[in-house]
C-alpha cells in the first residue's frame, strides 16, 4: 500500500496544534494581555508544523509511538517560532509579512516583539522539562540538544554570519549559514524525537546524518523559491544562487535529498514518513 503523506502530515499536525494551544498562556493577569496575544499570533499564523512533525517521525523510526514524545515536538516547534518573530525585526530581516499575516512587529510594535519571541523560548525550555524521561538524564540530554541547536554555535550563530556577509557571499559562508540557520534546528528536532524515545548511539547518529542533508536540501530549495518570486525592490539576502547556478543548485538539493534517504536504511522502525518529506521536499508540495 501507497504510504499517505498528506494524511500522516495533516494528522500530526492537528496534535501538534492542539498542544501548542494547550501550553500558550493566557491573558489572565499573570501575562500581560498584550505579551498573550503577540506570542498567540506568532504561533497562529499558519505553517506546516514540519520540524514537530519530523521530532514525532523520528521516534516512530526507533519504534517509539509519536504521541510519546508530542511534548517535546511542541517545544522543538516553540523555539522555531521565537527565531521567525527575530528573524522579521526591523534590525533584522524587517519583514513585515509572514504567511500573508502581519508579522509580530507590525502588528504589536518592536518591542513587544523582542519580548515575545523571548518569552516563545523561555516557555520552549520550560515545555520541554515536561517531556517524560524514559530514563534518568533523559531531560538535561534533551535541553542540552535544544540549547545547541538555538545558541550561539546554532541559529543564533547562522543568523550572525547571515547578516554580516549577506553582501559578499562564498562556498563556506552559505554552507555555514545553511547549517546553522536551517540544518541545525532539524537535526535537533530529529535527535530530540530519538533521544525521548531512548535511541542509541549508532540511531542517533543515522537521525543527525538524514536532518542534515534535509535542513539543506530545503534551504536550498528555499533560494530557488524566493528567486523565482523575488522583486526588484526586495531586499538582497544570501543565497546560494549568490554562488552556484538554479542547475547547481537543484542538483545540490538532491544528492542531500538522496543522501537523506539512505541515511534512514540505519534505523530499526517505520521510517516511511521521513523518506516522503525528503522526497516531496524536493517537488516543495508540503
Amino acid at each position: 500500500m501507497d504510504f499517505d503523506l498528506p494524511q500522516y502530515l495533516a494528522e500530526r499536525k492537528a496534535w501538534v496544534e492542539e498542544k501548542l494551544e494547550s501550553v500558550l498562556p493566557k491573558a489572565d493577569g499573570a501575562t500581560p494581555d498584550v505579551l498573550a496575544a503577540a506570542m498567540a499570533h506568532a504561533l497562529k499564523a499558519g505553517g506546516k508544523r514540519l520540524r514537530p512533525i519530523l521530532c514525532m517521525a523520528a521516534a516512530e523510526s526507533v519504534g517509539a509511538e509519536p504521541r510519546s514524545v508530542l511534548t517535546a515536538a511542541a517545544a522543538v516547534e516553540l523555539l522555531h517560532n521565537y527565531t521567525l518573530v527575530h528573524d522579521d525585526l526591523p534590525c533584522m530581516d524587517n519583514d513585515t509579512l509572514r504567511r500573508g499575516q502581519p508579522t509580530v512587529w507590525k502588528q504589536y510594535g518592536e518591542t513587544v516583539a523582542v519580548l515575545a519571541g523571548d518569552a516563545l523560548l523561555t516557555l520552549a525550555f520550560g515545555v520541554l522539562a515536561e517531556q517524560p524521561e524514559i530514563r534518568p538524564g533523559t531531560a538535561a540530554a534533551l535541553a542540552k540538544e535544544l540549547a545547541a541547536a538555538a545558541g550561539s554555535g546554532g541559529v543564533i550563530g547562522g543568523q550572525v554570519e547571515d547578516i554580516r556577509y549577506a553582501g559578499s557571499p562564498s562556498r563556506p559562508l552559505v554552507e555555514y549559514v545553511f547549517q546553522h540557520k536551517c540544518a541545525d534546528l532539524f537535526r535537533a528536532a530529529c535527535r530530540i524525537g530519538g533521544i525521548a524515545a531512548g535511541a542509541d548511539a549508532a540511531q542517533l547518529s543515522a537521525l543527525s546524518e538524514y536532518a542534515n542533508r534535509l535542513g539543506f536540501a530545503f534551504q536550498i530549495q528555499d533560494d530557488l523559491l524566493d528567486a523565482q518570486q523575488a522583486k526588484d525592490d526586495t531586499k538582497p539576502e544570501l543565497s546560494c544562487l549568490d554562488i552556484m547556478s538554479a542547475g547547481q543548485a537543484y542538483d545540490w538539493a538532491q544528492q542531500h535529498t538522496d543522501a537523506a534517504v539512505a541515511a534512514l536504511s540505519e534505523l530499526p522502525g517505520d521510517t516511511r514518513a521521513m523518506a516522503a518529506i525528503a522526497v516531496r521536499l524536493m517537488s516543495r508540495k508540503i
